[in-house]
């Protein structure tokens, strides 16, 4: 390989790179204070009866939810992080974790300008209702103990929770030092610590901005790897190995495409080049979903929130889901 090949895809990966990092601190910052904000004015107790409805709509909410916020894998996090910081239920939560990045308005609108109306609404369909029966199965399993603990520390206490001593009210207008009791919800004739509209924005963003930076070495190192795929995999070794011919294509489109970290406004070339050179519909679909779903970035930042039994089951549902709706677009197609 010479010099002159060699620079371009280094340019390419670090192209990727800068403007995916850049892409995804702005769209976590933001995201997580627009969760931040409604995590202020929506009680938590609103949020949680939705996500823990019964007979089931719970998972159709967080389905539905996931369905209608045009957000890429990893974008879903923060608002991931915030549905369990509001104890939403783990189902319905996953439920929104799955369709999320693959059913939502941008990728339904992608898949209807490369495949047309038929194969999109077959397409949806399998999506949600594999993800739904897919977090169902899960929560029902018991995984939300993979959780880590250090997560959701920071999240309100349960009402009827013990009172606590604060001993260092600052801002509150008691002398350092004073222990002062801090109600819980209870309390009914307790007074409380209202805050500014300033101060509660600043704190909103400081939240933000500090959740974020416990997620940055997660996305540097993902977003790299991403990168190396990006300029250095070319797409003839793609086709080799998932194309056509290739009785294994669909469950190997699969797992290439989590490697590729597929973003939305990349797919309609890809899969139009891709199909082009022969590549069948079933591949390419497993090959998006694997992209959208789970990709490199978004893993290494669910490493930071579950153990490694629920990652694992995560990939495995998303290869399930990619394999399954291949094969369904080949014998339907």
């Amino acid at each position: 390989m010479t010099i002159e090949v060699i620079i371009p895809m280094i340019k390419d990966a670090l192209g990727f790179f800068l403007y995916t990092v850049t892409e995804l601190a702005i769209l976590f910052i933001g995201i997580s204070i627009i969760v931040g904000v409604l995590q202020e004015f929506i009680p938590p107790e609103k949020i949680k009866v939705l996500l823990c409805a019964s007979k089931g709509r719970g998972y159709f909410i967080g389905a539905g939810l996931g369905a209608l916020t045009p957000f890429c894998s990893c974008s879903t996090i923060p608002i991931m992080v915030g549905l369990l910081k509001a104890q939403a239920g783990f189902g319905p939560t996953l439920a929104f974790l799955f369709t999320s990045p693959l059913v939502n308005p941008v990728i339904v609108g992608l898949f209807f300008i490369t495949f047309g109306f038929k194969p999109t609404i077959i397409y949806s369909i399998l999506a949600l209702l594999m993800a739904i029966v897919i977090s169902y199965i899960l929560e029902k399993f018991n995984y939300q103990r993979f959780i880590k603990k250090d997560v959701l520390e920071d999240q309100q206490q349960h009402c009827c929770s013990k009172p606590t001593m604060d001993t260092n009210l600052k801002a509150s207008g008691y002398p350092r030092g004073e222990k002062t009791q801090t109600n819980n919800c209870c309390d009914q004739a307790s007074p409380s610590l209202e805050t500014s509209p300033k101060s509660r924005w600043r704190r909103i963003f400081k939240d933000a901005v500090n959740e974020f930076k416990t997620f940055l070495p997660y996305i540097l190192f993902g977003v790299a790897l991403g990168a190396i795929a990006y300029g250095f995999v070319p797409k003839e070794l793609i086709i080799k190995y998932a194309g056509p011919d290739n009785l294994f294509a669909i469950p190997i489109a699969a797992v290439i495409g989590v490697p590729l970290y597929v973003r939305v406004e990349t797919m309609i070339p890809i899969t139009v080049a891709l199909m082009g050179k022969g590549m069948s519909m079933g591949a390419v679909v497993a090959l998006v979903i694997g992209g959208a779903g789970a990709s490199i970035p978004e893993v290494i930042m669910l490493k930071r929130i579950f153990k490694g039994p629920m990652l694992g089951v995560f990939l495995g549902a998303i290869f399930l889901i990619a394999v399954t709706s291949g094969f369904l677009f080949n014998a339907a197609f």
